[in-house]
Order: C-alpha cells, then structure tokens, then sequence
C-alpha cells in the first residue's frame, strides 16, 4: 500500500510538470510593451569558433608584467556586484544600440581576474566602512568601524587606543615619497574614503553634530572624521581630495554653488569650524600650492602644473547623481571629470602616487531599490575608468577595479536577447509582469503588493508602471526602509606591473598588501631590493 501511494504521488508530481512546461511554454514571455535591442551580428558556430580561438591566442600571447608599479590607481564601486557587473554591461551596451550582452565594460578585458571575500570579523554581510578597511589598510575589522583592528568594538570610543590604529596604503605611499589623494562621488567624510585617512569606532562620526552626547568627557581625543580628514596626518598631505560632504566641512551649507538639489544635510557642523576654509589656511602657512574649489568651473579653471594639492568638495551631500547632473546642467563635475583632475595633479610627481577612486553611488541607488539608476552609475564609472586608461601607461601604473560588497538585486526571468534590462523580464505564473532587475528587500515591498478582497497579500500590476525611469522603485520581497548588503564575493579585475598577483579567491584584506607589494612601500618596502 505504502509502495503504491509513493508510486501515485510521483505521477502526478510528474504529470503536474509536465502541464506547468507546457504552460510555461506557451505563454507569451514577453510583454507587449518592452523594448527588444536587435543582434547585429551573426551568432552562427562559425562565429563561437572564431571567438573562442581569438580568446586562446590573447591567452597565449600574455606575458606576466613584473615592473615595479610606479602608480597605483584603485577603483572601488561601491556595492557593484556581479550582478550589477552583468546589468551594467548591458544596460550601456544598449545605451549605444547594442542587444547589450555582447558589450565589455572596460575594465573586462584586464589580464587578471579574482574573487574577494567581503565578511567582517563579526558579520557574514559587512557595510562600506569595515570592508574598506580591509581592502585599504590590510586589515579585517568590525561592522560599522573605520581604520581600526577588530579590538575597537562599534560605538566604544574607549576602544580605540594608538595600538589599534591602522596604516592605510595611502600612509605607506605618503612615506615612499608618493603623491596621494581620492576622488568619490559621496561625502569626502564617507565610508569609503575614511579609511585612508580616519580611526573611528563608528563610520557615522563624521562631523561633531553626530558624536554621541558626553564623548568629550568620555574621550576627550576623538575627533570626528571629518576633523581628522583636515587637520590630522595623513589626511592634511593628500594632495588631492574631491568629493561632497561640505555640510560636514561647515556649518555653513546652504551656501554650495552649483548644488541646488541638497541645500542641507543631517550632519552639519556644530562647533563653528568652516574646515574647508582652514585646509586653505593650512596649505598657505605650509608654503604649498593649491586650489580649493566648490564647482566644475572652478575646477576647470585650475591648471594643474600650478596647483600641488587640490580641495574640491562639490555638494552639501553626496556628489549628485550623473543623471541629475546631465538633467538640470549642474555646475559639478562628473566621476571621469574629477577622475582626470585628479591624475593630472598626481603624475607630476616623479615618486610616483596612489589615487582611489570610488563610484560610490551606485551603492545608494541600490539601496533606495533604484535599479535603472545604480546601473547608470556603474556606466558613469565605466567612463572614468575609461578616462583614466587613456592618461596612464600600465606598463608602469596597477589599475584596479573591485567592489567592498555586494547588493540583493539580481537579474531574473527570461528575458529574451536584447530585451531591455531596465524593463520587465516577462509574465509570470500569477499573470502579471515581473521587472528584470529585482531586489529581496528594501522600500520596493511598497507598492509591489496589493491586499485583495480576502486580505491576502498579491502583487500589484505593474503593467503601465514606467520601470525604465531613473525614479522607479523596483520590486523588492521583504520590506525594509533601506535594502541591505548582499554577503557574496565580489569579482577583481587587474592590469599593470604584478597585477597576476590576483588569481584566485583571495581575502579582502590581501588587496592592500598586494599594492603595497607591486609598489615596494609599506609592509613590502623592502623586497625590491631582493635580486
């Protein structure tokens, strides 16, 4: 009897599939009102063989490149997955015309590839401040802190001591005698950046008015980020800083030119200091060159064989997106602008210099669910990148380009070849249609779901929602008021002096030691000298 029922489940389950793949297949995938980019080659077996043969032959003719890197320049984009990777190469490829899975993102065609595990000492998924840590200073940490080892605990500014206190890559170039700085399209005070520069139990302390009320009783040294980025080493001796965050600089925000879209911002300064205008009072009593600039005229104007250090801090908040910017004509300048600034004032030295880089944006957009957005930042980074190949030589310069995290969209459905990314995949089983790009959670959950007459919970259709607008809130399957990090390893791509140094799944924390190795500063100051 048992024999028998186990033998009449299997049938049905089987005649069920069975009728769900007919289904399936039947149904017509795609909706009536999604844009098909065509395929402008022929995909014949002639054209795979052709390919594949033309990939063997570049792996061939690939020698190993063991100068000693002059330069170092890493591009970190921000929460840019793999699968952001994916929907960013098609999302541009179709921007040009293309179906768009055949498109390369710049950085795609580097020699050398690896893996990066992103989890704290204390998280599987770790935020932007911890994860730079790793990656800038060689060292693992605690969720939520900035430049410090694992001893200092989240919010305990009396963990912090001298001995938990890291270097950072731009402290071991400092001290080689190279010329350093950073370009982000977020606060200069951020996650990302403060690891260079910053030792803070928490990556929130950016400016006075987000110091927890009696720290200066408690712990009357800290500082905020902010502070440190200023008037501390090494912060005081970059010789470029771009980014936004001039609310944190000054109490003085709602004066930005050039930003009319973030005229205040929570964390304005309380203690009077104006910190722009005392990193221009402390270059001139340093007998230094520099400028100091608040919008992309200026920043145009300066000549960079005059200028040695260089300031320029664009928006209250975070640096607009590039799409507002292309929008509303702002006066700010884009990722590839400041990219090029940047270098241009950095490759005069003959030492050489480290710059990072940060598409930091991308990550935001991920996290308010806007999907359209965050690939648009992916191809904003894709151009500075870009840029940035065409004003460095790799013979003697380490291009990296990687990620600190990932993010809980993906890329589902099945949409067919060329179908647009930003649009819907198909319908599904409940008859409704289901966006390309979806998250499992975040503020998307509003909206995606209606409750019908019996009080359950259904999605919403979607149909006539414009789910190409930059705007869009795509569909998320948990709610939560900001989507979370993803815990995934994310993908490094590598080119330049010892960039085979990555070929494997590697430690985020191996990224910092493995610059500092192909430059001969810092930890691996000395090997050069090695025969």
């Amino acid at each position: 009897m048992m024999i028998a029922r186990r033998t009449i489940l299997v049938l049905a389950v089987a005649f069920l599939g069975t009728l769900v793949e007919s289904t399936y297949h039947s149904r017509p995938l795609v909706p009536s009102n999604v844009k098909v980019f065509p395929t402008a080659r022929a995909e014949d077996q002639a054209f795979w063989y052709a390919e594949a043969q033309n990939e063997i032959a570049q792996s061939l003719a690939r020698t190993e490149n063991n100068n000693v890197a002059k330069n170092v320049i890493l591009f970190l984009g921000d929460g840019m997955s793999v699968a952001t990777i994916t929907a960013g190469r098609i999302y541009k490829g179709q921007q040009l015309g293309q179906s768009g899975e055949e498109y390369k993102l710049v950085w795609e065609d580097f020699p050398d590839l690896a893996m990066i595990k992103t989890y704290d000492v204390d998280r599987q998924v770790p935020d932007s401040a911890s994860t730079a840590t790793a990656y800038l200073c060689g060292v693992k940490s605690n969720y939520y802190t900035t430049g410090v080892d694992s001893s200092v605990k989240l919010e305990d500014c009396m963990s912090v001591t001298e001995e938990s206190k890291l270097s950072s890559i731009a402290v071991w170039a400092l001290e080689a005698g190279k010329r350093t700085g950073f370009v982000t399209s977020t606060r200069v005070s951020h996650a990302t950046p403060s690891a260079l520069y910053a030792h803070s139990a928490s990556r929130e302390w950016e400016c006075d008015a987000s110091l927890p009320l009696g720290t200066a009783l408690r712990c009357p040294d800290t500082k905020d980020i902010a502070r440190q980025l200023i008037e501390d080493y090494p912060g005081s001796d970059f010789n470029v800083i771009m980014g936004g965050g001039y609310s944190c600089l000054s109490g003085d925000a709602v004066e930005t030119p050039g930003d009319p879209i973030n005229l205040e911002y929570g964390c304005v300064r309380a203690d009077g200091r104006n910190l722009f205008d005392q990193w221009t009072i402390n270059q001139e009593a340093k007998g230094r060159r520099h400028a100091a600039v608040r919008t992309f005229t200026d920043l145009k104007a300066v000549n960079a064989s005059d200028v040695d250090y260089i300031l320029g801090v664009f928006a209250n908040d975070h640096v607009a997106y590039e799409h507002l910017k292309r929008e509303l004509n702002l006066d700010m300048p884009t990722l590839a602008d400041m990219t090029e600034a940047a270098i241009s004032v950095l490759q005069a030295s003959d030492a050489g210099y480290f710059l990072l880089v940060e598409g930091g944006r991308i990550d935001l957009a991920h996290h308010d669910n806007l999907a359209n957005t965050a690939l648009d930042e992916t191809a904003a980074f894709d151009d500075a990148i870009r840029r940035a190949l065409s004003l460095v030589n790799t013979e003697e310069t380490l291009v990296i380009v990687t990620s600190d995290h990932s993010h809980v969209a993906t890329i589902n459905g099945y949409p067919h070849r060329g179908q647009d990314i930003t649009g819907f995949s198909g319908i599904m089983d409940d008859g409704l249609p289901l966006p390309t790009i979806t998250y499992t959670n975040g503020p998307g959950w509003i909206g995606s779901y209606v409750v019908d007459e019996n009080g359950n919970a259904a999605r919403r259709n979607l149909t006539d929602d414009d789910v190409t607008s930059y705007d869009y809130v795509h569909s998320a399957g948990a709610l939560r008021y900001s989507e979370t990090h993803g815990g995934d390893d994310v993908a490094l791509f590598a080119v330049g002096p010892m960039s085979h140094l990555f070929q494997r799944t590697h430690e985020q924390s191996f990224i910092a030691h493995a610059m500092a190795y192909a430059a001969c500063i810092g930890p691996n100051l000395d090997h050069c000298a090695q025969p």
